[in-house]
């Protein structure tokens, strides 16, 4: 049990890396947007008329795809007051019980937008822009981003049983 339990959150550390690095992909695709638009007005002074709708949809992107890497990471806000002083079985405990509450929440909202994702689809929903860009596309990365979270969550359950040590 002790070795699918390590095997699991080894996969979901991989898994988390890899949607970090997709978020990555969304911070260049950023940068470039803006060097395009900078200099369309600098030598052409015209624009693209779409740069704030993408700018923000890869910001969305960077931050969904990036959670899952954070919590690996142990970059995540945590309040560690309680939890540090905390040995054995008992912080295994609680942080089990920190992992399934914040699951629950945010299982909630991705069960959400999937079918907010899903509507849109259907109903061929498109931003206001020129652009008239379909939000299914956007709102998919969104919900890819929070499957992996979740995924990612219980990755430190398992390693919260496998190896307690490691939560710190």
């Amino acid at each position: 049990m002790t070795r699918f339990l390590a095997s699991y959150a080894a996969f979901t550390s991989r898994l988390s890396a890899f949607a970090a690095q997709l978020g990555m992909v969304a911070i260049v695709l950023m940068a470039v947007h803006i060097l395009i638009e900078i200099t369309l007005r600098a030598f052409w002074s015209t624009s693209t008329f779409i740069l704030d709708e993408f700018v923000g949809y890869e910001v969305a992107a960077m931050t969904f795809l990036g959670l899952g890497a954070a919590l690996d990471d142990k970059v995540l806000l945590r309040v560690n007051l309680l939890l540090l002083p905390l040995k054995g079985w008992l912080r295994v405990a609680v942080e089990l019980f920190n992992a399934l509450a914040t699951l629950a929440v945010f299982s909630f909202l991705t069960f959400h937008l999937i079918r907010q994702t899903i509507r849109s689809f259907e109903r061929k929903t498109t931003s206001l822009s020129i652009l008239e860009t379909p939000l299914w596309i956007p709102q998919s990365i969104l919900v890819l981003g929070l499957v992996i979270f979740c995924i990612q969550l219980t990755g430190l359950m398992a390693k919260a049983l496998h190896v307690p040590e490691d939560l710190d």
